[in-house]
């Protein structure tokens, strides 16, 4: 007796979304299979075995990224400085994450370069935004909020800026770490990746954070400081540097000529002419433009044409010298009133000296 058999299995997939990475977490997938046999060339009543059934598992996936590319610049005393970064649910469930900041300690490094931390903000906050970064609300006082699978997510930190008095200075590098973690559905604590064998008929919890980061990140060139794989959390590391001006201001004078001896090494009696020079070094991190220099003269000086005579050279890489006259007429920018002398309009970049000059008589 010869008997065909064809084999067919029936399969039920209840999906609760769909999406890019998955079938949904606690979704029931049924699968039963039917026996169609002839024997002796005559159709046999059909077989159906037993129902299999099982739950899919969460996978819980997180990318969280820095968008800077370089420590936020700010300056001594500023408020409300932004760093920005992006969060994507690379899971196969909506979850609750929550997400907290904090300064790094001295020489911990941001994602994107190796300037190492050597001071703190202060009043670190953070605000969300679901529209790519088109409105912001601050975090709920927990810190959670819920993301659903394959959502993106923007996050800024907000932070103030020490004083000068408070210790900040230019250069100094402030990094800070935001840090997202997996919550369970009540928010009660963390989520708890599910030890031992597979159970068939509940959703267990594996971790996949770090293991492959492709979507936003790379896993070591972006994510790669702070971040421990496959535990259930995600960190991004930005940060700020003080950028600001340091100036320094010397004055010195020097005889030009006198009425004895012209100007073979001239003294400083009645009727000689003093060349004063100020010297001012931009020691900072960033140009300054616009500065005004006031000074009230002695009033045993004639000041008759010291607006005439003012002068200067900005952006110069030596210290000036009272002897070396600048070259640049600014008799425009010069105003006398009684003893009082102001020059306007002087500029000097970063790591420069603008040498600035004029001449008075004694009387």
């Amino acid at each position: 007796m010869r008997i065909l058999l064809k084999i067919a299995l029936l399969s039920v997939i209840f999906v609760n979304s769909a999406f890019a990475l998955g079938v949904t977490a606690g979704t029931n997938i049924t699968n039963q299979a039917t026996l169609s046999y002839s024997a002796g060339g005559v159709t046999q009543p059909t077989v159906t075995s037993n129902t299999d059934e099982f739950v899919v598992d969460k996978k819980i996936d997180m990318v969280l990224t820095t968008d800077d590319t370089q420590q936020v610049s700010a300056t001594p005393g500023e408020t409300d400085k932004v760093t920005t970064y992006t969060f994507k649910n690379e899971g196969n469930s909506a979850e609750n994450f929550k997400f907290e900041v904090k300064n790094l300690q001295n020489n911990e490094e941001a994602d994107y370069n190796d300037k190492k931390d050597n001071n703190d903000v202060k009043n670190l906050r953070i605000e969300y935004s679901t529209d790519g970064g088109n409105n912001w609300q601050a975090l709920p006082d927990n810190g959670i909020i819920n993301v659903k699978a394959d959502d993106q997510v923007k996050f800024r930190v907000l932070a103030d800026m020490k004083t000068a008095q408070e210790g900040a200075k230019d250069g100094d590098v402030m990094n800070v770490e935001l840090q997202s973690t997996a919550y369970k559905d009540d928010n009660s604590s963390a989520e708890e990746e599910t030890s031992g064998a597979d159970s068939q008929n509940q959703v267990d919890v594996v971790f996949a954070d770090g293991v492959d980061n492709s979507t936003l990140g790379d896993g070591s060139s972006k994510d790669g400081k702070g971040d421990t794989p496959r535990d259930g959390k995600e960190t991004a590391r930005s940060g700020y540097i003080i950028n600001t001006t340091l100036l320094s201001a010397t004055k010195t004078s020097c005889v030009i000529s006198d009425p004895v001896n012209g100007t073979n090494n001239p003294k400083r009696i009645p009727g000689a002419v003093i060349r004063y020079m100020f010297d001012i070094k931009n020691s900072g991190s960033i140009d300054i433009s616009d500065l005004n220099i006031t000074d009230t003269l002695d009033s045993n000086l004639d000041l008759t044409n010291t607006a005439n005579s003012a002068k200067k050279d900005e952006n110069q890489s030596d210290a000036c010298v009272c002897s070396n006259e600048p070259s640049t007429d600014i008799s425009g920018d010069t105003t006398i009133n009684g003893q009082k002398l102001k020059i306007i309009h002087i500029n000097i970049q970063s790591g420069k000296h603008t040498c600035v000059s004029v001449e008075t008589e004694i009387r």
